[in-house]
C-alpha cells in the first residue's frame, strides 16, 4: 500500500486538480496572487497526506495529517470569502468547499486512529 491507495489522498489530489483547472479557466476573477496561493495551498494538502504517509512514527504521522488539515481549514476560509464577495460562483464554492470538508473529516478520524494504536 501507498499513500496513493489512500482514499483521503485521492480526493485531496483530485480536488486540486479540479481546483487548477477552474483556477485556469476563470483566472480573471482572482488575482495573481489568489490563483497562485489557492494552486499551492491544494497541492500542499495532498503533498502532507503523502508525506506523512511515509512516516514511522505516530506523532510524525500525524503532524503531518495536522499540517495537511491546517491547509484545508484555510482554503475554507478563502472559499467562504471569495464566495461572500460574489467572486466564486455558488456551484464551484460548493463543490470545493464539501469536498475539501470530506478531507478535513477524514483527516480527523485518520489521526484519531493513530492515536489510539500509539496508547496501546
Amino acid at each position: 500500500m501507498t499513500y496513493k491507495d489512500l482514499n483521503v489522498y485521492q480526493r485531496a489530489y483530485k480536488v486540486a486538480i479540479d481546483l487548477h483547472r477552474f483556477l485556469e479557466r476563470s483566472g480573471g476573477n482572482f488575482s495573481t496572487d489568489e490563483i497562485n496561493q489557492l494552486k499551492g495551498m491544494s497541492r500542499d494538502v495532498a503533498g502532507n497526506i503523502a508525506e506523512g504517509f511515509s512516516q514511522r512514527t505516530p506523532k510524525a504521522k500525524r503532524f503531518f495529517n495536522f499540517k495537511a488539515l491546517d491547509i484545508v481549514h484555510r482554503l475554507l476560509m478563502d472559499f467562504d470569502f471569495l464566495h461572500d464577495v460574489q467572486r466564486l460562483p455558488d456551484d464551484m464554492y460548493r463543490r470545493f468547499y464539501e469536498e475539501y470538508e470530506v478531507c478535513a473529516k477524514i483527516l480527523y478520524t485518520i489521526n484519531k486512529s493513530i492515536l489510539e494504536k500509539a496508547n496501546q
